[in-house]
């Protein structure tokens, strides 16, 4: 459908000398963090998306958000413990990140999934951890009132999930669990050996998913120095982490000690089919079913 309305619009596009106009200009950001990755220059590829971020607006407390990022309801239905998702904080992810994943649980139960401050076009970045949680501290409660709840993060979006139960652990309300989907822990080295995966893979989805821009490119730098140093406290609600069962390309050869995330905090860990990126893709419907029968249990 999304490439059907970008042809239609594209053909509906004004023809002559204003026909640039119309069209959006090239991101030169963009364009220069690609040719770095693709050189393996990542270390200047990160300080050109820094130097960006340094220059965009920033909020020191969640009171200071007048406008809160997208939350979107992916699935509706009778079971009584509501999913809220965070997105991830790598310049590919959004709300659409759990479309798949959140399919399997249509007349099931509510699925909602909040996007990241930032990640969109004016918007401003938090400038320390605690504005950030607040921030979504607050998007969760204006999304699951009083009823019971819990908290789920593919990736790096498990980081927010988990950090924001610590918040609502000590301000309320109290979550029901936290679900960790195949994330690491910020400066994890088994990660660390999959860079040029990781962000092959994001280039390869772009045209898929969402457009990589100086926006969304500035922001994901901006993550990630700004919780490089965040380590998981312990949380009064169990924890599942499910793993992927197979490395990303390039990590056949290694053990799975050598791969596989170690999350320490987590009481349950159950491996599932696919790797980092297939088992919220192909393989989503497996993930969820995973998550379904824990909330079930706990």
């Amino acid at each position: 459908m999304a490439a059907f309305l970008d042809t239609e619009l594209g053909a509906a596009a004004p023809a002559g000398p204003d026909a640039d106009v119309a069209r959006p200009a090239q991101d030169v950001i963009g364009v220069l963090f690609r040719q770095a990755c693709e050189q393996h220059r990542l270390k200047e590829g990160f300080e050109l998306l820094q130097s960006v971020a340094r220059l965009r607006p920033t909020f020191a407390d969640a009171a200071e958000v007048r406008e809160l990022p997208t939350a979107v309801r992916l699935a509706k239905g009778p079971e009584p413990v509501r999913l809220v998702c965070f997105s991830s904080q790598v310049a590919l992810a959004g709300v659409h990140q759990y479309a798949r994943f959140a399919s399997a649980f249509r007349d099931v139960r509510d699925v909602v999934a909040l996007a990241v401050p930032g990640f969109a076009e004016g918007e401003a970045l938090p400038a320390t951890p605690d504005a950030l949680v607040d921030l979504l501290a607050r998007m969760v409660r204006e999304q699951v009132g009083d009823e019971p709840f819990a908290l789920l993060g593919s990736s790096s979006g498990g980081v927010l999930a988990h950090a924001t139960a610590a918040r609502l652990d000590r301000d309320g309300p109290s979550v029901t669990g936290v679900a960790l989907l195949d994330t690491y822990v910020p400066g994890d080295d088994s990660l660390g050996q999959f860079e040029d995966q990781l962000l092959g893979g994001m280039f390869a989805r772009e045209a898929s998913f969402a457009r990589m821009d100086s926006a969304r490119l500035s922001a994901m730098s901006w993550y990630f120095n700004l919780l490089g140093d965040w380590t998981p406290p312990k949380l009064t609600a169990p924890v599942l982490l499910v793993r992927a069962s197979r490395p990303m390309p390039g990590g056949e050869e290694l053990s799975p000690q050598q791969w596989q995330t170690g999350w320490t905090e987590a009481d349950e860990i159950v491996d599932v089919p696919g790797n980092h990126f297939t088992m919220m893709e192909d393989l989503a419907a497996s993930t969820a079913g995973v998550v379904d029968d824990w909330l079930r249990r706990i």
